[in-house]
């Protein structure tokens, strides 16, 4: 069986990180093929998938392929799917799934759109290709029940396709690490509240900075690890400096050892405005670290005893944290409920359940009949 993997870039984030954790476990498998196309050929992490043996073939050299109406991008990612003639193409990101399901029409290979983020499209053109392509699209998987409510149900999914949540997961061995020594390497305090994400509006860390300078009023033992990169950083370090609070904040910038920095933490921050269903997250869990988020984060749907709901308000998201921090009993509560949690969302878990769809699906185009019940519920530990 092999599988194509169709994405518009490889920037770092949680979509590929989630891919990378996903074709290294199935490069093992004598089963399995697995093949990642990149259609813009950029991204930061391309070079970390390569170093890691994972075959990635890129399809143009520039994010200029990625424009809607390059009909020369779909032309050549056509050819590549002939040369490859994989089993499923299953797509990723908008530019993945636009291009990959042009590039499939009349080839009789099955496609997968993947929904990973609950942000709809503002451009009509795109709205529109969402709905247009949902013909030729076999099934959708969404990340988390909201994304297929709010997102696939209503952008999406016009024809009535097979349409399945599939969790995220984490892979527990990337988690068997050490943690970083915070004190050492940046002179952190006592206790560790981290953010994780790129810097882009739609994460709100210029709350998760509000809050944490009153947090630091009360508990100067306190420091606030933001742990990404992106085009809000100048922002967000002046901000930490008009607080009088820079020797508080650490910004270690992109890292590849992300499961380091969450082994510690003690409490995870993610105030957003939408999210798909973040790995981070998930991780935490297997980490046994207690989160505060906002509402709009789908991981609540998997994750709710193991955290508190805060609104995006600088004082509430203060108030959360200190709660965590001066309550112990809480604390260790929420703490054993993630890692209580934490197995149902395990790479090995995620990625059998993956391939028995794949298997599934595949069977459906030889026979015409769909069956996906058995995927309709939620994992299991």
């Amino acid at each position: 069986m092999k599988i194509a993997y169709v994405i518009g870039g490889l920037p770092f984030g949680g979509v590929e990180n989630w891919l990378l954790d996903l074709t290294l476990r199935l490069k093992g498998r004598s089963d399995v093929e697995a093949v990642v196309i990149n259609v813009s050929g950029t991204g930061i992490k391309a070079p970390e998938y390569k170093e890691k043996g994972i075959r990635v073939i890129d399809v143009c050299d520039s994010k200029k392929g990625l424009k809607t109406f390059k009909v020369s991008t779909a032309f050549k990612l056509r050819k590549i799917l002939k040369v490859e003639k994989p089993d499923v193409i299953h797509t990723l990101h908008f530019s993945g799934d636009y291009f990959g399901r042009l590039a499939a029409i009349g080839l009789g290979v099955p496609v997968i759109t993947h929904i990973r983020n609950i942000h709809r499209q503002k451009k009509s053109f795109r709205r529109f290709a969402n709905k247009f392509l949902c013909r030729f699209t076999d099934a959708f998987l969404s990340v988390s029940g909201q994304v297929e409510k709010e997102c696939v149900s209503l952008d999406h999914n016009v024809c009535g396709k097979p349409s399945l949540v599939f969790y995220n997961s984490a892979d527990p061995e990337k988690l068997q690490v050490e943690g970083i020594d915070l004190k050492k390497e940046y002179g952190a305090k006592d206790i560790i509240i981290s953010g994780v994400g790129r810097f882009v509006p739609q994460k709100n860390f210029d709350l998760l900075i509000k809050a944490f300078a009153i947090v630091a009023k009360e508990r100067p033992d306190t420091s606030l690890v933001l742990l990404g990169d992106g085009p809000e950083k100048d922002k967000l370090e002046k901000m930490v400096e008009s607080f009088g609070i820079k020797n508080l904040v650490i910004f270690p910038g992109y890292r590849s050892d992300v499961p380091k920095f969450m082994r510690s933490t003690d409490i995870l921050v993610m105030p957003s405005d939408y999210e798909g269903l973040p790995i981070t997250h998930i991780e935490a869990l297997f980490c046994g670290v207690p989160a505060v988020i906002s509402r709009f984060v789908p991981s609540i749907e998997i994750a709710s005893e193991a955290s508190l709901v805060c609104r995006r308000e600088p004082d509430h998201i203060a108030e959360l944290i200190l709660s965590l921090i001066n309550d112990k009993d809480l604390y260790d509560r929420l703490s054993a409920k993630a890692v209580e949690i934490s197995p149902a969302y395990s790479m090995t878990c995620y990625l059998e359940r993956l391939l028995k769809f794949y298997k599934a699906l595949i069977k459906n185009g030889k026979n015409g009949q769909a069956d996906f019940s058995e995927f309709d519920q939620a994992p299991s530990k």
